[in-house]
């Protein structure tokens, strides 16, 4: 059975003052659901979680950088940009195109665990908490 690296790149907004524990992102990785079902006869290997530094100033793009090497540097084949960044990051894009262009041998992926509600639904949500600074995704 073939085996794969993974590493996940999530959004510091959820993780870091929402606490986010990753777990639905886990939960779908060790199901092989969301973004992750195109491994389901593969051996998975996480190598490592990294967030994002937060939404970034100028130099936004060259601190996403040191985030994959990290996880590339662990032996991550696959990079997963996490759910809530794809939904949530004003900067994907540029984060993508500079992922592409810097590392063109990992595989991105843009996701991970399946969305339990619309886009804009939990975009919604997660604005609320953070402007009530909730101190917890959890409800």
């Amino acid at each position: 059975m073939e085996k794969i690296k993974i590493g996940i790149i999530t959004c510091s907004n959820t993780t870091r003052i929402l606490d986010c524990p990753v777990s639905v992102c886990l939960k779908d990785m060790k199901e092989r659901k969301g973004f992750f079902k195109e491994y389901k006869d593969k051996k998975v290997e996480l190598v490592g979680i990294s967030s994002c530094n937060g939404c970034p100033t100028v130099v936004g793009e060259s601190v996403i950088i040191p985030k994959v090497e990290s996880l590339v540097h662990y032996g991550a084949d696959y990079i997963h940009l996490s759910y809530c960044m794809m939904v949530l990051c004003p900067f994907k894009n540029k984060y993508i195109k500079i992922i592409k262009k810097h590392f063109p041998k990992i595989n991105l992926v843009t996701g991970t665990h399946e969305p339990h509600q619309t886009d804009d639904e939990f975009r919604c949500e997660i604005e609320k908490m953070l402007k009530n600074r909730r101190n917890t995704i959890i409800p």
